[in-house]
């Protein structure tokens, strides 16, 4: 998967994001930071998959809050409910940011409806942002508004 996020204003302005998932609990990737000229490592591993009475345990390293490029880390628990073709994904957990030192708690809200649109919220232990998105087949646009406010502007192509 390759997604860019396109903040204008932003301490980043363009992050790329190219993700593969080595297996069905562990995914490898790099971010690219146009403004920096930077790049990051990225991993999410599943520790725990998901169960019909318990949520996923996950663990991941990369980059810590759109249009930062703060390096950090999260652990989070993760939760789906499927009604008709509908799917409601929670998550919530703790984030370090590299250039803290303390932790945030993180976590999220997403409804997807079957007709490829996504709506949402994610906090990131800094900025709360609301998400709009919109997948037809294998690309995916997005408007976040981070911090309510700035909008950010995503696309992505799945392989």
């Amino acid at each position: 998967m390759v997604n860019t996020v396109y903040a204008p204003g932003s301490l980043t302005t363009d992050e790329t994001f190219v993700w593969y998932r080595v297996s069905p609990r562990l995914e490898v990737g790099l971010a690219y930071l146009l403004k920096q000229g930077a790049f990051r490592g990225l991993a999410s591993y599943q520790l725990a998959p998901e169960k019909p009475e318990s949520p996923s345990v996950n663990v991941s390293a990369g980059v810590q809050g759109i249009g930062t490029g703060n390096p950090g880390y999260s652990g989070t628990l993760e939760k789906n409910w499927r009604t008709g073709t509908s799917t409601l994904n929670v998550y919530a957990g703790v984030g370090f940011r590299s250039n803290e030192n303390h932790v945030h708690a993180i976590g999220g809200v997403k409804l997807t409806l079957a007709e490829g649109l996504a709506i949402g919220v994610q906090d990131d232990g800094h900025l709360t942002n609301p998400f709009l998105t919109y997948s037809l087949d294998k690309l995916t646009f997005g408007l976040y508004l981070v911090g309510g406010k700035s909008p950010a502007y995503l696309m992505g192509f799945r392989f």
